[in-house]
Order: structure tokens, then sequence, then C-alpha cells
């Protein structure tokens, strides 16, 4: 009987970022391999329940570094993995990594920090720019170099990340959504900098045509605002703000016809479950890699010589005045998104 071969894929942080690094998923079981996940609690729950990930480790912080160390390595015992993928490449995988290397190959994705430096500072993201979905095609890069490594070279399909969400986790939000087709909005972001303010008049426009469902946490308070701009057009949007856990919100987000929003982490996970999405860029860019991948995804921006100044937008280099943002209007987003399909 030949021998289980299994493999552990770190990545720790944050929710976009874990979306993203499923594109090692499938090139690892192609290969014959058992994919593992480790993870902070908070995100672990985007991969609960996929049949291509064996099983997952998390791990709240707040309970003390020592506790989970040694929680983690006890575990990492139990399972003998063959093969390790940093995907995060912290100070902390790098102590993890160094304690695992006497029973496991251990394999890198680096931080590309002079990279980034060129991009944002120098701007020669045209020249060393990780393009669209750059992120997810280094994850996978990742992946396939470790596996050549080892003398193995599996096919991969042309789709990159992958979650996945059961028809009884659809059943049960469905009381929650207008019946058939909406457009779902994720207005918000962990980073105030990356909102696009004008998600109220969008949202009026698309619910002409549509129902509008509004995504966010409890703290998100503008959701109220958008679906209000959308209920005065169409009484059967509404705003789920807070009424959601996040495999809830995957589920709403799978359940939906069209998917827009901030550069954020949702956004992405509507990717990895089969959408064609609409994306807000405003201080980041496709040079830094994190847009979406798909062909027929929307990316929305301008073309500014200031962009991209940061994977936040903390601080903007325009005086604080967010061009990049405020400039971007209604009516060329909507003309971009009925060239896409969408019913503005």
């Amino acid at each position: 009987m030949p021998e289980k071969k299994s493999v552990l894929v770190i990545r720790l942080s944050s929710l976009g970022d874990i979306v993203l690094s499923t594109a090692a998923v499938e090139p690892l079981r192609r290969a014959g391999y058992e994919v593992y996940f480790a993870t902070k609690k908070a995100f672990a729950p985007l991969l609960e329940g996929d049949p291509a990930i064996a099983g997952v480790f998390s791990f709240d912080k707040a309970a003390g570094e020592a506790e989970a160390r040694m929680a983690f390595f006890r575990w990492c015992e139990e399972k003998n993995f063959s093969l390790v993928l940093d995907l995060q490449d912290s100070w902390r995988t790098w102590s993890w990594r160094r304690a695992l290397k006497k029973r496991s190959k251990i394999f890198v994705a680096r931080k590309e920090r002079l990279r980034e430096w060129l991009i944002l500072f120098l701007r020669l993201g045209a020249w060393v720019g990780f393009g669209r979905g750059g992120r997810a095609r280094k994850f996978r890069r990742a992946a396939l170099d470790a596996l050549a490594s080892l003398g193995e070279f599996p096919e991969a399909s042309a789709s990159l990340t992958s979650l996945h969400v059961s028809e009884a986790e659809r059943a049960a939000v469905a009381p929650l959504l207008p019946a058939g087709d909406f457009a779902v909005i994720i207005p918000a972001s962990a980073w105030k900098g990356k909102e696009w303010p004008y998600f109220p008049e969008l949202a009026a426009v698309l619910a002409r045509k549509i129902p509008v469902v509004v995504l966010g946490a409890e703290k998100d308070l503008q959701c109220d605002e958008v679906a209000r701009a959308a209920a005065a057009v169409n009484p059967l949007s509404r705003s789920l703000r807070g009424q959601t856990s996040l495999r809830m919100s995957l589920a709403v987000v799978a359940s939906a016809r069209y998917v827009l929003g901030n550069d954020t982490g949702l956004v992405h996970a509507g990717e990895a479950l089969g959408h064609d999405v609409a994306m807000v860029e405003g201080p980041t860019h496709r040079q830094m890699g994190f847009s979406p991948y798909r062909e027929k995804s929307a990316l929305l921006g301008l073309n500014l010589i200031c962009r991209p100044c940061s994977k936040t937008g903390r601080i903007c280099p325009r005086f604080g005045t967010y061009k990049c943002l405020n400039d971007l209007t209604v009516a060329g987003v909507a003309e971009t998104l009925r060239r896409r399909g969408y019913p503005c």
C-alpha cells in the first residue's frame, strides 16, 4: 500500500489572502496529497466543510502564544506531514518551520518586499508588477515549485482559487434573501482608505432592475445607508449587516447573481465561489496582484499616476483627498458594469 502523503499549508491571515492561498490546493491534491491548513481562528470558517481540505488547525493568539505553539506542534506530530508549504513567511511561521524541518520538507513563498517597493515608490509596476490575480498565481506557483523539486509535475486548471458552500448552507440563508436573482454589495473594508463612498447611489441604480442585498459586519454602519438607497427603489432590497456569520456570508455570496464591492476578502471569495465579480480599486491596483483574476471580472478604478500608493490606503499621498475613490463616478462605474452584463 503506498505511503499516505500529506501537506500542511500555512496562511494565518487575512481573509482575502487566505482565499487567494487556496490556489495552492488543486496541484497538491492532483499530486496525491491530503491538504491541511493552519490559520487564525477568525478565518478558519472559510475552509470548513471543503471536501478538498482534509483538516484545519486554528488558533487564537489572545489565548497565549506559548499555548498556541504547543497545540500546533502536537497537532503536527499527530498528522506527520511529509511537506510543509509556508505561504505566510512571518516571524511566527519562521519559528514553526525551524521546529518542523526535522520531520518535514519545508518550502516557503517568500515575501517580495523589494518588488513591492519598486512598484509603490519607483513606479515600476508596468515592468515588475504582479498583474491580475498575481498573488493567487504566486501561491499556486509556490505549490508547483515545491512539487517539482520532489519530481512531481501535476497539471493545474485555469481556475485558481476555490471555496466550498454546501446546498444545506444555501438553503439555510434562503429565508434571508429575495426570491430569484439578486446583487450582493460589500461596501465596507477593514481599511477605511479602500472604501468607495458612492455605493448608495450605485445600489439605487442596480435596484431599478434587481434586488440588492448588502453584507457587512455589525460595525459597518454604511451597509444600512446602501440598503436604504436600494430599498427606496426596490422594496425587496435589504441589509444583512451583523446578521450573518462568515459561513453564512459565503452562502449569501454563493447564492447571488452579481457580486461587487471594494478590494476586500468577500469579493475575492466571490471569485473562489465561481462568480465574475466587480471590484472597486482605489489605492490598490492590479500591479499589486490583489485584483480579480477571472477574465470577465471587472476592475473599477481610475488611471492615476499615484496608483497604487499602498495595500491599505491608510495614508493618501494626495494630501488626504483620496482622488482615486472620490473621483470615481457612479456613471462611469455603471457604464463599465453595463458592458459586463450587470443590470445597470
